[in-house]
């Protein structure tokens, strides 16, 4: 068990708390401490970064404060705060870096410069580099901000359309234009979440990775390897929960919201790993790394998440697996309460700094109580001592001597500094590099130093380029993974180094490789046969995918259909990838083609930004909007190369390998294409009964049965009454001088039949059961029985086996489509002689399913219940209902009539349910085929006291805003930012998640009383959908 240190920080220990109320925190480690330094009840820390002479920047809601190095402060080494620059309201900085003097911060609206801020305290300026997304979300935004060894910042992006597109069929995109440098330059993107990158001055502007949700911290480790996190979409937690750690390479996607991690959608070939597959919820913001020397050895290589949905700083053991990473989660530090870490950084001493954010539940746009803590070691012989210094004065020797000293962080300080000066100042690294182990901490450094230096001619390129040739031919050298990728992406497959990334195609190293094919796509003429048949046949989801993009990007539609054809499987996957990729996702850069339409953002105050200095209105400068691919594709505006790809994806829906279907299905469902709609769905029914046989199986632990009816020696051709219509519990059977009921019977092993009735021989008993369904999907039922067994679901035969046999578990497999809502399923057991019995168990996907048993409900007690009403019950309800043989009434009713009142302009039951085909809202429950599967008295009772009886699937929410408005009604739509409820009066309703004050559900159903006025409109109602 680990060890919690309740550590209770009041005001005396620190005096800058002095008016804070007393905090609460949960160190993990006995062998740290926290140091309080700073609290602030309006000014809602976020982000931190620090510099090497021991500065600690800290950003929040608006502004940037600095706390300047303080020998006189015993215990953080810190003074007081002081502001740096205040953006306008709402702008908040999320994150941080520093290049000589200049700081960089990034709000959610711009990245900004701030020249000379690191020492300026007065008449700092803020010059915009890089802006133009919609203003959607102070959540949804840019967010993380880190150098990386190109010389190039990189930033992370968070997806502003999480709102847009059908998400039983995911797919949307945005596009808008990024404005950067030089002052003017225009880069029309397209895209949701993402990684980007620019030069120091804001100019080149380019796409390194996509498809994140909402991806807040980005960090690189002590070997260049880039990390970020992704907020899962709590609104869907079936598909897209729980949060990611994700390894960023060049050119990867990872599949928001198309997809999350393989483990979600196994049977998709198109997906990255994650690191950690079973993170949780945790709603991520900060992030860092720590490979220092301050801290426990435990703590080296380790990432580090601020995570507010967990109020936990959480740390990651990272290893190597394969091309990517995986890693081991540990808590280090928890919040109690509503105490949430948001921010994480390493500095001084090598020191953890944290800020916590004192917030109930998630909101917009919030100001709240906020404190700045460091964590250290707890024993002073163990802290590691800090000697800043100032890095505008140091010279190249104290530089190169800062990246081999061991710590990660002062490190890439001096590698950043290293770079801004450059030529001068690297003189020598290659004779510094290639004196150096390759286990030595400096050794990444100087691998990218000299090659970044050869690409910009500040040293012999023909000095560098063969060394690292050789460095990754050394399959023995550890350091041939950070060589590898320095030389892919600083030179390609330039000059001669193209017969090298052809053999390094099929290096056993699975890094190696995708770097091989990472470096041929930026060549003239990459060795696609080879990729083809090695890369993109990799069971590495990084190395394949970095493979079966290059045959996107490369390769000619003849080769395409070549590879679709091989005889290889896994290549026809990788060729169903490349043409997949090809037809839908659409280039990141660049103008859309002329003629296809662009949605707007529900709000059309997004469009209007505030900078600093400066309101602009986004839809005059470009266009700006989102679309789904079967947007543009229903436009008609098609190309002929993507129908031929259309076509060869076509051809794939048959082919012999189940793999390769899928992957096909997934591509062609986001284009909604008429002719390719049916195979989809059957190619995808035949998956789900694959997947559904391996789904965990659940007994059942009571049912309704009824007989024993006499077969007349005609087995099923016999009919006997429980079949012949909807199954009323409340009903009885008269045969002969008996009367034969509804009871409930629980197993003793089975259900067993004989032993209820006794001689059963040449009869039948019937079973029935209610299954509840969130949504519309297959059930597979494995019943056994003594002897011969029929299974109706929703009043359709789904099964008839008409056999002698001995009773056994799982004998028969029985799939059935189920609807939203509630399902019958009838099952009759068939008895020759002797036992008699029936086993029954079932699967679901996700555990999805309940099994229930309906009460019985006969005229005389719906008219007991309707009495109840009217008395003034729970319901109120007119007394012309009353006394009314709902039976006899609905036969007369007026069925065109009934169609009119069911429909969206009638009574408006059609806004919500089916009578046929699928709800218009999804999940609502369907009355598809209601005359088979309900009895009159239960559609009397549930249109006319719709809260009696609600499944848990369906019940009422109710949504508390914080001016004080109510909303009431049934939860059909929810993400990371708001929820859409389906009210009474069926209207949707968007309330954005930080306007929500408080939340429950209640036993109340989401369907109002009161819809039906009269009992004429009742009676032709019912007259409809019991003609269903």
């Amino acid at each position: 068990m680990r060890e919690l240190l309740p550590v209770m920080l009041a005001a005396i220990a620190c005096p800058q708390l002095a008016t804070a109320a007393p905090v609460e925190y949960r160190l993990t480690d006995p062998a740290l401490e926290v140091v309080p330094i700073d609290s602030s009840p309006r000014e809602s820390f976020l982000s931190i970064r620090a510099d090497a002479s021991g500065r600690l920047f800290v950003g929040g809601r608006e502004a940037i404060f600095v706390y300047e190095p303080d020998a006189a402060s015993e215990s953080s080494g810190l003074g007081k705060r002081r502001e740096v620059f205040r953006f306008p309201a709402d702008s908040w900085v999320y994150d941080l870096e520093i290049r000589g003097n200049d700081l960089y911060a990034m709000t959610n609206r711009a990245l900004y410069l701030l020249p000379g801020a690191v020492t300026k305290r007065s008449g700092v300026q803020a010059k915009r580099l890089i802006w133009g997304h919609p203003d959607y979300h102070p959540h949804q935004c840019f967010h993380g901000l880190a150098w990386g060894p190109d010389g190039y910042l990189y930033l992370s992006l968070g997806d502003m359309l999480v709102f847009y597109g059908d998400f039983r069929r995911p797919d949307h995109w945005g596009h808008w234009t990024f404005f950067c440098q030089p002052e003017g330059t225009k880069v029309p993107y397209t895209g949701v979440g993402g990684v980007l990158r620019c030069r120091p001055d804001g100019s080149d502007l380019q796409v390194v990775a996509r498809g994140t949700r909402n991806s807040c911290g980005l960090v690189f480790d002590s070997r260049w390897n880039l990390f970020t996190h992704d907020n899962d979409h709590e609104g869907l937690p079936l598909d897209y929960v729980p949060g990611r750690l994700l390894h960023v390479t060049p050119g990867a996607d990872f599949g928001w919201p198309r997809g999350w991690m393989p483990t979600k959608t196994p049977d998709r070939a198109d997906l990255l790993q994650t690191m950690v597959p079973d993170m949780g919820r945790g709603v991520p913001v900060g992030q860092t790394y720590y490979d220092e020397p301050g801290l426990p050895d435990r703590y080296r290589g380790n990432l580090l998440l601020a995570r507010w949905g967990r109020r936990a700083v959480t740390r990651y053991e990272v290893r190597r697996h394969g091309a990517t990473f995986q890693a081991t989660e540990h808590v280090l530090l928890e919040g109690l309460d509503t105490a949430r870490p948001v921010g994480v950084a390493v500095g001084r001493g090598g020191n953890i700094f944290v800020t916590l954010a004192y917030m109930a539940h998630n909101e917009g746009s919030p100001v709240y109580r906020s404190d700045l803590l460091m964590i250290r070691q707890k024993k002073t012989a163990g802290r590691g001592g800090f000697h800043g210094f100032d890095i505008l004065e140091a010279s190249s020797q104290k530089l190169f001597a800062e990246l081999g000293r061991g710590a990660s962080w002062p490190a890439r300080r001096a590698y950043v500094e290293l770079v801004r000066r450059g030529r001068d100042a690297v003189q020598g690294v290659v004779g510094r590099l290639k004196a150096t182990k390759s286990d030595r901490p400096e050794y990444p450094h100087l691998v990218w130093l000299a090659a970044h230096s050869a690409r910009h001619g500040w040293v012999d390129r023909r000095k560098v380029v063969p060394h690292l040739v050789d460095l990754v031919g050394d399959s023995k050298s550890p350091g041939r993974g950070v060589a590898a990728r320095a030389l892919a992406e600083v030179f390609g497959a330039e000059g001669d180094l193209k017969g090298f990334w052809d053999r390094q195609l099929s290096d056993p190293d699975p890094r190696v490789q995708q770097y091989a094919v990472i470096a041929q796509v930026s060549g003239p003429a990459p060795s696609l046969a080879k990729i083809a048949s090695g890369p993109a046949r990799s069971g590495d989801s990084y190395v394949r995918q970095s493979a079966f993009q290059a045959l996107a990007r490369r390769g000619s539609v003849k080769q395409l259909a070549d590879w679709a054809e091989s005889k290889d499987e896994r290549v026809r996957l990788a060729a169903v990838l490349a043409i997949g990729t090809r037809l839908t996702i659409p280039p990141a850069v660049g103008a859309l083609r002329p003629g296809l339409p662009l949605g707007k953002w529900p709000n059309q105050k997004v469009y209007r930004v505030t900078y600093v200095g400066q309101t602009v209105d986004l839809r005059t400068l470009g266009p700006v909007g989102v679309f789904s691919t079967a947007d543009h594709w229903k436009t008609g505006n098609r190309s002929s190369e993507q129908e031929t790809l259309f076509s060869l994806l076509m051809a794939r829906l048959s082919d012999g390998s189940e793999a390769v279907r899928l992957q096909a299905a997934h591509y062609l469902s986001l284009t909604r294409d008429a002719r390719s709609e049916p195979r989809v769905a059957e190619v995808r029914r035949q998956s789900e009964r694959e997947r559904l046989k391996r789904a965990p199986i659940r007994g059942v632990g009571e049912l309704w049965v009824t007989g024993p009816f006499d077969d007349r020696n005609a087995g099923f051709k016999t009919v006997h009454p429980p079949e012949t219509g909807a199954v009323d519990v409340a009903g009885r059977f008269e045969i002969g001088k008996r009367m034969v009921k509804w009871e409930k019977l629980k197993p003793i092993r089975m259900f067993n039949f004989h032993m209820k009735y006794g001689d059963t021989d040449g009869s039948s008993c019937y079973a029935y059961l209610r299954l509840i369904s969130p949504r519309r999907q297959q059930v597979l039922l494995t019943p056994g029985s003594d002897d011969g067994l029929k299974v109706w679901v929703n009043g359709r035969v789904v099964h008839e086996n008409d056999i002698a046999r001995g009773g056994l578990p799982l004998q028969d497999v029985v799939f059935a489509e189920l609807q939203p809502g509630s399902n019958e399923v009838l099952f009759r057991v068939r008895n020759v002689v002797g036992e008699h019995c029936l086993y029954l168990h079932y699967r679901s996907l996700g555990g999805s399913i309940q099994a229930t048993l309906p009460e019985p409900l006969d005229a005389g007690g719906l008219a007991a219940r309707l009495k109840e009403g009217a008395a003034g019950g729970k319901q109120k309800l007119d007394a012309a209902f009353l006394d009314v043989d709902w039976v006899k009434e609905a036969a007369g009713g007026d069925k065109v009539r009934g169609k009119k009142l069911f429909s969206a302009s009638g009574i408006g039951c059609a806004k919500c349910h089916a009578a046929k085909g699928l709800a218009a809202v999804p999940g609502a429950p369907s009355l598809t085929g209601a005359g088979k599967r309900f009895t009159v008295p239960y559609l009397v009772e549930s249109v006319l006291l719709p809260n009696r009886k609600i499944s848990p699937v369906f019940r009422s929410s109710v949504i508390v805003t914080g001016n004080g408005k109510v909303v009431t009604g049934l939860v059909v739509g929810e993400t990371g930012e708001g929820v859409t409820v389906l009210t009474p009066e069926a209207k949707r309703v968007e309330i954005r998640r930080g306007d929500i004050e408080e939340r429950k559900t209640q036993n109340v159903s989401a369907m109002p009383a009161g819809l039906v006025k009269t009992p004429r409109e009742l009676r032709d109602l019912l007259a409809y959908l019991l003609a269903q």
